[in-house]
């Protein structure tokens, strides 16, 4: 009987020749560089994805403020005419800070003759000249400035047996937040703080329907819209080039009344350019006769706007070229192409919508004016 140890199976027990480990070492190397290559592509892919969602998210958020708002142009409750609103209502009204000069002894901010205006192609300095309540900090060059007034469309209407009075009390800071009540009177609308309703009914100033019950009121706004450099100022409410970690995001802002007050609001971040184009009604019918980008010499004949935005990604994104692409408003102006190499790092789109200001239409058909 042989002994001693097998060598067929010591054989069978032997390790890996230097040949065999190195095409095992470059076989999981190739796989490992596809691997790496896959997760890398996958990752792009989704921030990409990521971007353009967030960029759709904020076009469209953009579009809702402003088109909801030039919608709601002009609407003074059941008031059917601008010609006939009881200035004296409106004239002990005081608004400090106001964003622009008094009409006579009719706050700014207060001129419910005037739903939309808009004045283009400001710089900074010119912006806060003509409207006091913005900064030139926070002014985007370029930018325009929408102005649009009138009330929400909730109505506050006095429950069975109860009065605007009481259901206006129900409202929060009912105080100090401006209301429109309008009717068939004559004078057919008044404006007032919530807390003056009681004072105003009791000396049969406040507005009633035809039935003799009172009109419903809705809360009045002013809304100053235009672009700011940065998304969060550090500094005293004021943009500075340090801001949002050193990459200040152009944002979409606006003006609203807070009380008798006109306060800074930031709504959405991204918006880079915004694009205008009006239709203006010639012959009294409320349709537009034609869409133009010169401003218009009257307002009352502007029963529709063309809104388009042109959205950044709030961070550059890796691996995003945009050179050589452009991006057109619409509004007549040379279409928008990045020119240094950090600004083409960021992603864009353009969004645009229509909206009819259809309080002016209204009127317009009916033969009064917006």
């Amino acid at each position: 009987m042989r002994s001693g140890p097998d060598p067929e199976r010591a054989a069978r027990q032997a390790g890996m020749t230097l040949v065999e480990l190195m095409v095992a070492l470059t076989i999981s190397l190739l796989l490992m560089l596809g691997l790496t290559m896959l997760f890398a592509s996958t990752s792009l892919s989704f921030r990409v994805n990521d971007e353009v969602a967030r960029l759709q998210e904020n076009g469209s958020a953009a579009l809702r403020y402003l088109v909801g708002d030039i919608r709601n142009a002009g609407f003074y409750g059941i008031g059917t005419s601008t010609r006939s609103i009881d200035r004296n209502s409106i004239s002990g009204i005081v608004i400090d800070p106001d964003c622009g000069a008094p009409l006579g002894t009719i706050a700014w901010a207060l001129d419910l003759g005037l739903p939309l205006s808009i004045i283009q192609d400001l710089t900074p300095a010119q912006a806060n000249t003509n409207f006091p309540c913005i900064a030139a900090e926070n002014f985007y060059p370029g930018s325009p400035v929408i102005v649009v007034r009138g009330a929400n469309g909730t109505a506050i209407s006095a429950a069975p047996g109860g009065s605007i009075a009481t259901a206006l009390r129900a409202q929060p800071n009912y105080r100090d937040t401006l209301y429109v009540q309008g009717s068939t009177q004559d004078p057919n609308t008044v404006l007032f703080f919530g807390e003056a309703y009681a004072n105003l009914r009791s000396a049969g100033g406040n507005r009633v329907l035809k039935d003799g019950t009172e009109a419903p009121a809705f809360e009045y706004q002013t809304h100053v819209y235009y672009i700011r450099p940065c998304s969060r100022p550090s500094v005293s409410g004021l943009c500075q080039t340090g801001d949002d970690n050193g990459a200040p995001i152009p944002t979409l802002v606006r003006q609203e009344l807070s009380g008798s007050k006109l306060q800074e609001v930031a709504l959405v971040e991204g918006i880079e350019a915004l694009g205008l184009s009006y239709g203006v009604d010639s012959d009294g019918d409320g349709i537009p006769d034609l869409y133009t980008s010169a401003t218009p010499g009257n307002w009352g004949q502007v029963t529709a706007l063309r809104i388009s935005v042109r959205v950044r990604s709030s961070a550059p994104v890796a691996g995003h070229k945009d050179s050589g692409k452009s991006y057109d408003l619409g509004n007549g102006k040379a279409p928008f192409s990045c020119a240094a190499a950090a600004d083409c790092r960021y992603m864009r789109q353009v969004y645009a919508q229509s909206a009819q200001l259809r309080n002016c239409v209204l009127r317009r058909q009916g033969g009064g004016t917006c």
